[in-house]
Order: C-alpha cells, then sequence, then structure tokens
C-alpha cells in the first residue's frame, strides 16, 4: 500500500505587516473527550462549594471550602483554556521589521509576545526533551507550549510549534530564514 504524503498544517501568508504563519493546535479526540467529562464533574464540585460556602449549614471550616473552591476553579479554568484551545486554538508567528512576535490564539483572545529581533539568534529546529519535572514539558502533553521550533534571546531558549512535525519545523525555520538573516548557529 502506497501511503501518501502528509499535508501541511501550517498556512503561510505575506501580509502588509510581514511574513504570517498560522499554525492550528493539534486535536486529540480522547483528551477532548476526557475533558468534557471532567468538566461536567467540575461544574458540580464547583456550584456545590460555591453553595456550601455561602449558603451551608455544616460545620466544616468556611476557610477549608474557601481553599478548596478557588484551587478548584484554577484547575477547571485551565481544563477549559486546554479544551477550548484543542477546539479553537492557533499560533500565530509574525515576522515583521525587527520584531518577531509569538501569539497563542482562542477565539481571538491571546497574548503576543515580540522579541526584538536584534537578540533573537540561533533560529534552529531542536526538539525538547521531555522533562516531567518542567511545567512547559508537562504542558507539552496537553498540546500547550514548547514546540520544535527554537530561538535563543539573551541567555534564554524559547520554543514554538507545539502542533507541527519536525519536517515541517524544518518548513518554517527555512521561511523565516529567508526573510531574516538570524545570527548565530544554525
Amino acid at each position: 500500500m502506497k501511503v501518501i504524503p502528509p499535508v501541511r498544517r501550517s498556512t503561510v501568508r505575506q501580509t502588509n505587516e510581514g511574513l504570517e504563519i498560522v499554525i492550528p493546535a493539534r486535536r486529540n479526540a480522547f483528551l477532548m473527550l476526557f475533558l468534557s467529562a471532567w468538566l461536567v464533574g467540575w461544574c458540580f464540585g464547583e456550584v456545590f462549594a460555591i453553595r456550601e460556602l455561602f449558603f451551608g449549614q455544616s460545620d466544616a471550616p468556611k476557610l477549608f471550602f474557601g481553599a478548596w473552591l478557588l484551587m478548584w476553579t484554577v484547575g477547571g479554568g485551565t481544563a477549559l483554556y486546554t479544551w477550548l484551545w484543542m477546539a479553537t486554538g492557533v499560533e500565530v508567528i509574525l515576522l515583521r521589521g525587527d520584531v518577531l512576535a509569538l501569539r497563542r490564539d482562542v477565539w481571538g483572545f491571546g497574548r503576543t509576545r515580540e522579541y526584538d529581533l536584534s537578540h533573537v539568534s540561533s533560529l534552529r529546529v531542536a526538539p525538547a526533551a521531555w522533562n516531567p519535572y518542567d511545567w512547559s514539558g508537562a504542558m507539552q502533553f496537553w498540546g500547550i507550549g514548547g514546540g520544535p521550533v527554537a530561538f535563543d534571546y539573551g541567555s534564554r531558549t524559547f520554543r514554538f510549534g507545539a502542533s507541527v512535525d519536525e519536517a515541517e519545523a524544518r518548513d518554517i525555520v527555512n521561511q523565516l530564514r529567508a526573510q531574516h538573516s538570524f545570527h548565530g548557529p544554525t
């Protein structure tokens, strides 16, 4: 059986601002189903804790319910963001003038991080080794953070392109290098 080559996930276009690369988040049906079920249970826990905190008649300390509700809310918010990221998220890379801008976008919301190109060096494909004790490594499992495209900025390495494989990451690096000469080792 002949294997058909996979198509590219990202789209590239030249805009008035510069070169724009858009990478849709990788969808993981199992994780999305799991998070959907978890979020239903989360809603029940959230409603119960709020009701108990404000209207409860139990002898349980209010401080415990308040702390539990705070942690439960943060966990639920993270799970909801992760589900939304898998469903609608995109990474937007924009190379313009003197800035490399990276944005994680969910329904038009997200924060753009801009890196001064005079301090960006060694743009390369460098898959990260998974480290269970590193927060960003743990988030890679959920499709958030990291990626095989890396660059050095000052004394730190930043990564993007979490939803692309190494072959596509090489294409992205080559397209960015065709627009700007990133200094440092390749």
